[in-house]
């Protein structure tokens, strides 16, 4: 279900992105976030979010929840690269977003991409926008970079999109400075604001 808040004459449109491994049961609910309005998610969200549109890029992943039929439950997306190889199946959505295969949460990227192309506010929870200094893990540092610079990039690319990132554990990360269109808030200020539109 989409959620469509009326303000000025015009309709603006809005939804839910969670992360893979977001649980609203531990503050709202999917049922509560269903009756809000769409939930944008990697296919991995599915089970704790009952997402409504689920991303999956790797074409492996994508063959065995096909063949799970996953895709007659809710909305799936992926690569339109894959269409031919999974045999056409008609209710697949396909996307065209070139996204580098190596990036870790690549499908949590995509959702979110996706999602700000078709809607006005894209309402982020799951997210941790923090770079952790303390990790000692060079490559864990350079992942934590990619994923970061990969987000602020996909705001800075839908600038007339409003991302508002849902109880972040603290401040986001340098990337994040001067994007207008990037806010943070808490849940009950989210869905109080909601309710009043």
């Amino acid at each position: 279900m989409p959620g469509i808040i009326q303000m000025e004459s015009d309709w603006v449109k809005y939804c839910w992105m969670v992360r893979k491994d977001y649980d609203p049961g531990q503050h709202i609910g999917h049922e509560r976030m269903k009756a809000v309005c769409a939930i944008w998610g990697s296919w991995q969200s599915w089970r704790t979010c009952a997402t409504d549109n689920i991303i999956v890029e790797d074409f492996a992943d994508a063959r065995r929840l096909l063949d799970r039929e996953l895709h007659t439950r809710t909305n799936m997306w992926t690569h339109e690269e894959n269409f031919d190889l999974l045999g056409r199946p008609d209710t697949l959505s396909l996307h065209n977003i070139t996204i580098d295969k190596s990036l870790r949460d690549k499908n949590d990227l995509v959702a979110l991409a996706l999602s700000a192309a078709r809607h006005e506010i894209v309402m982020c929870a799951g997210f941790d926008l923090t770079f952790d200094d303390a990790e000692t893990d060079r490559l864990e540092r350079h992942e934590q970079k990619r994923f970061l610079s990969a987000v602020a990039n996909i705001a800075k690319g839908f600038d007339q999109t409003q991302f508002v990132f849902i109880d972040l554990p603290s401040e986001p990360a340098e990337n994040f400075e001067g994007l207008p269109n990037v806010t943070r808030d808490s849940m009950d200020n989210v869905l109080a604001l909601v309710a009043t539109l």
